[in-house]
Parts: C-alpha cells; structure tokens; sequence
C-alpha cells in the first residue's frame, strides 16, 4: 500500500470555442489527503486540425486572461500538509513550554 506519492497535474477550463486555459503544478501527498503544490504555471491550448496546441503564458499574459481567478487550486490542496506540520510543530512547542 502507497502512503506517499509526487509528481504533476493539470487543470482545464475553457475560455471560448477552441481554447482552454490549462494550469499545470507539482505536488507531493501523504495518505491521499495532505498535499502541498508548487510551480503553478499557466498554459494556452488552442484546437488546431492536428489536435491541440498549447504554449506556456508568461505572468503578464496570464494576468490579462485573469487565469488566476478563473483556475487555482484550493488552499488545501495548495497547503494542507503545511499546515498540519505547522500544527504539530505548535504542539510540541507548547508541549515542551509547559513540561
């Protein structure tokens, strides 16, 4: 049984007829539930007569398609392991304090 894995996803959402918005980002999970992402980039994919053609944004062309806002990952997902390190780290400290 796995307990740990990494590696990248992708996030789509369209923007009009022929195009997408695509979010691409890396991670690393324990158990399937605590996850921390990174190296969010943003990508166009535009529908060609050979399938699809994507090219990555630069952060002032994904500002201007408001990619942001239209695909992110949640706090969760973005942050969840973080948090519960911080969490336990807190506990110890206090922990340790109050002897």
């Amino acid at each position: 049984m796995v307990f740990f894995g990494w590696g990248s996803k992708s996030k789509t959402a369209p923007l009009d007829a022929g195009r997408a918005l695509v979010l691409r980002y890396s991670y690393f999970h324990l158990f399937w539930l605590l996850r921390v992402s990174w190296g969010l980039k943003y990508s166009l994919a535009t529908a060609t007569e050979a399938g699809w053609a994507t090219r990555q944004l630069s952060d002032e062309e994904a500002m201007q398609l408001d990619a942001p806002n239209r695909l992110t990952l949640n706090l969760w997902w973005r942050f969840g392991l973080l948090l519960w390190a911080a969490v336990t780290v807190v506990a110890i400290l206090i922990s340790n304090l109050a002897g």
